[in-house]
């Protein structure tokens, strides 16, 4: 009797493992967009369709001057998407690229990406700083009325990230980034009577959300994101920046999952603790 009170503990143990296992595996699949640019070289367009599973929506074509190009950005500690990167130059001609997911019209909405800058932006006009952007529908990149924007511009040898929203002008974190170094950018936008927007720079994977590095309020006009966009800026703009990893989600976590484990080895991991569990149920009559 005491041995199979003992087996049945041991059980149950096993299938709440299994089960939060497999919850972690459904997290872990709440986003909207994924992208680790898995795509041959060349311009980014609509033969390069995201992952299927969540948009599976292809890339506008809309810039010469944003490209796949061989390489792949990291992390410490967040987990990588593998894939190529995205290469975009700005200072020859203006254009832009947007992909699509489903519509978000309240609650919270992440958006976080790997940055390399190469070459040092030159502009330090408002009109000519946007990188990327989140908007309702399919609109493109396009400056102070965007939803949510984020923005470079020079500081010495280096450069700085900014945040705009709509009814807002460009605010940049204090923080001067070096060129040829890889960060983490997260942007969050809060639907409200109001809204309110925030910048999160180089966060530590696996912590709570931190205090956020710029913090904005809305104009209350912002009531739909269903995109994200990149924008290559004209000959009044210089820059080069490499770009990776993009995930879009409704919770901090959606954006910063952690390297190890990997959600499908929990997936297996799961499944595999509940056929133990069912050979311990046989066992146990």
């Amino acid at each position: 009797m005491k041995h199979l009170i003992q087996s049945r503990f041991a059980l149950s143990k096993v299938v709440m493992v299994a089960a939060i296992c497999l919850a972690f595996q459904s997290i872990q699949a709440s986003l909207l967009f994924t992208d680790g640019f898995n795509y041959s070289t060349g311009g980014l367009n609509a033969s390069d369709v995201s992952p299927a599973g969540l948009s599976g929506n292809a890339w506008s074509s809309g810039s010469s001057h944003i490209t796949v190009v061989s390489g792949n950005l990291t992390y410490a500690g967040l987990q990588n998407l593998g894939g190529n990167e995205v290469q975009d130059t700005w200072g020859i001609s203006g254009g832009s690229v947007i992909n699509t997911y489903t519509a978000q019209t309240s609650g919270s909405i992440y958006f976080s990406f790997l940055i390399d800058c190469t070459t040092a932006p030159t502009s330090t006009s408002q009109s000519s700083q946007f990188l990327a952007a989140l908007n309702p529908g399919t609109g493109s990149p396009n400056g102070s009325s965007d939803a949510l924007q984020i923005d470079v511009g020079p500081s010495g040898d280096g450069y700085q990230i900014g945040l705009r929203t709509h009814g807002q002008n460009a605010t940049f974190a204090g923080t001067v980034l070096s060129l040829g170094t890889t960060y983490m950018v997260v942007a969050e936008y809060t639907f409200g009577p109001s809204g309110s927007a925030a910048l999160y720079l180089n966060p530590v994977i696996g912590a709570s959300q931190p205090t956020a590095d710029v913090s904005l309020a809305g104009d209350g006009s912002v009531v739909s994101i269903a995109d994200v966009g990149l924008k290559a800026q004209s000959t009044s703009a210089g820059g080069v920046y490499l770009l990776d990893n993009f995930l879009i989600g409704t919770t901090w976590a959606d954006v910063t999952p952690q390297a190890v484990p990997e959600p499908s080895l929990l997936a297996l991991a799961g499944v595999g603790l509940l056929g133990l569990a069912m050979r311990f149920c046989r066992a146990c009559g």
